[in-house]
């Protein structure tokens, strides 16, 4: 396992900011789906919003999946930075959820999440960026005692 933690740490690295940039892509497509829609379209059959919805999707299942999967073979640490990660790659599964869900009360929820997949993507791409990488370098070997 101990070959396998550098390799999932620097995946995870990886994925977490291309995640971070997804999300915020993700923004634009539901600004020009809204703002592109037809008269008489709405939110439910509306063509502009197909490039958000394909796009959400991949991010939400791939990402989500991928984030979680590489954060429990990198075992990151300090040990609420990993739950950090596990809390996003659910949070990730659980947005395309509340889009779908035709209640009000559920379905207000969709934007809040988008805000804080952002919010918590953003600071772990920021943490394993900077921070992260003093805690999972490898440490120098120890020099043996001379004489």
């Amino acid at each position: 396992m101990a070959a396998v933690r550098p390799v999932a740490w620097i995946g995870l690295k990886y994925v977490t900011a291309l995640f971070f940039v997804g999300v915020v892509v993700q923004f634009f497509f539901v600004g020009f789906g809204l703002f592109g829609m037809k008269e008489g379209e709405t939110i439910d059959n509306a063509k502009s919003l197909d490039a958000h919805r394909a796009f959400g999707f991949i991010l939400a299942d791939g990402g989500g999946i991928l984030i979680l999967v590489l954060a429990l073979l990198a075992w990151p640490t300090p040990r609420r930075m990993l739950v950090r990660w596990i809390v996003l790659g659910l949070l990730a599964l659980l947005q395309p959820q509340l889009a779908d869900y035709q209640h009000e009360w559920v379905g207000m929820f969709h934007p809040v999440v988008a805000l804080a997949l952002f919010g918590l993507s953003g600071f772990l791409t920021y943490y394993a960026w900077t921070t992260g990488k003093k805690e999972h370098e490898a440490s120098p070997p120890a020099e043996a005692p001379s004489g």
